[in-house]
């Protein structure tokens, strides 16, 4: 069966700096090697970005790797390959700085772009592709502009601003806020396959002050055929981010759509029930809000649908020692099934359920909520 794309709608209500012809483009992911999964540094990172207390062992590791270091025509279509490293621990595609293609990590959970740049240090920049604004023709400094985000798992960068020419797949906005990091944290220093981060939530998470920016999504989408994106990250394979079209090969059956609350700057929406495998569907009772973050390897659930889910696995048993639930490497895992809105379940497949082996001689594996 074909999987579901996510797909982020808003209406068109902001300007492009640069007027495009409507038209749709593609962002194919790249594969990058080099980076495994570290289960329990996941988890802490996940639990502290979106502010969920997380076991001491977790927190007390997580914090010690990631310590700060300082110093034109009518509709048309292109492609751009966005590629996950290793077991999917983060997804990069190519995007083009005034003249200058740099691998960043797109992200729905944030509004900044931000990249490596020859402002840091050798020892920040290490094997970076660093971003050169003395060597782009288009780049222009915003005086007195300045910048500073952190991402709540600990990681942060800040800076001062800039505008260049961003091309994406082909299409171009030519004023595009542009993060340039005088400081960086240690995570992303070590993870050399990304260069920055491309962030798409909403605007009005922007952390530019005091003139708060738009994102390239918020520029671009009065210029393209429909107001959209669609993110396909596909297990261990090529995937793609979509802008402006929704492309029907890359799913059977019919769109279902749901409500997105803006005021939290974050693609949110209700999930307030689940099944697991053949079973019923089952309330979820505490019914947090769900937000999509294509920034996050795992899926963060309320206690009902973990109690509910491990439940049906043999084996499965919260496991202190590793901060987290582990179970047999021999476990029959069922499907998850999760409502997206009111009208919509999403299946995740059994296969999906497993991030990472731990223990001794593979004997768990750590669990992916």
């Amino acid at each position: 069966m074909v999987g579901v794309a996510a797909i982020l709608l808003l209406e068109a209500i902001a300007a492009a700096p640069t007027r495009l012809q409507p038209r749709s483009f593609k962002v194919e992911r790249v594969q990058q090697g080099g980076k495994t999964r570290n289960a329990h540094k996941a988890l802490a990172k996940s639990y502290a970005k979106w502010g969920m207390p997380a076991p001491a062992l977790l927190t007390v590791s997580n914090t010690a790797e990631d310590a700060t270091v300082s110093n034109t025509g009518s509709d048309e279509a292109g492609e751009v390959t966005n590629h996950p490293t290793q077991s999917d621990v983060e997804f990069l595609a190519p995007v083009s700085i005034g003249g200058q293609t740099l691998m960043v990590d797109f992200d729905t959970g944030s509004s900044d772009l931000w990249v490596f740049n020859t402002q840091l240090s050798a020892a920040e920049i290490q094997n970076h592709t660093p971003y050169n604004p003395q060597k782009s023709s288009t780049f222009k400094l915003l005086n007195g502009e300045s910048y500073s985000i952190s991402y709540g798992d600990g990681s942060m960068s800040a800076g001062i601003v800039g505008t260049d020419t961003v091309n994406i797949g082909g299409a171009t906005v030519t004023s595009q806020a542009v993060e340039l990091p005088t400081t960086v944290s240690g995570g992303f220093i070590s993870d050399s396959a990304s260069n920055g981060l491309l962030g798409l939530a909403m605007s009005n998470l922007n952390t530019v002050k005091p003139n708060q920016q738009m994102t390239f999504f918020d520029n671009i989408r009065g210029s393209l055929a429909e107001p959209v994106f669609t993110a396909n990250l596909k297990h261990n394979a090529t995937g793609f981010y979509e802008f402006g079209k929704i492309d029907t090969t890359q799913f059977t059956g019919s769109i279902s759509y749901t409500p997105i609350d803006t005021s939290t700057g974050f693609w949110q929406f209700p999930s307030n029930s689940f099944s697991v495998g053949n079973g019923q569907v089952q309330p979820n009772t505490e019914g947090h809000p769900a937000i999509a973050d294509t920034g996050t390897s795992l899926l963060l659930v309320d206690d009902p649908v973990i109690q509910g889910y491990y439940s049906q696995v043999h084996g499965a048993e919260f496991n202190e020692n590793q901060g987290g639930i582990t179970f047999p490497c021999d476990a029959v895992l069922p499907d998850l099934h999760l409502a997206l809105g009111p009208s919509y379940m999403a299946t995740l497949s059994s296969d999906l359920m497993s991030f990472a082996e731990v223990g001794n001689n593979g004997k768990y594996l750590w669990d992916f909520t």
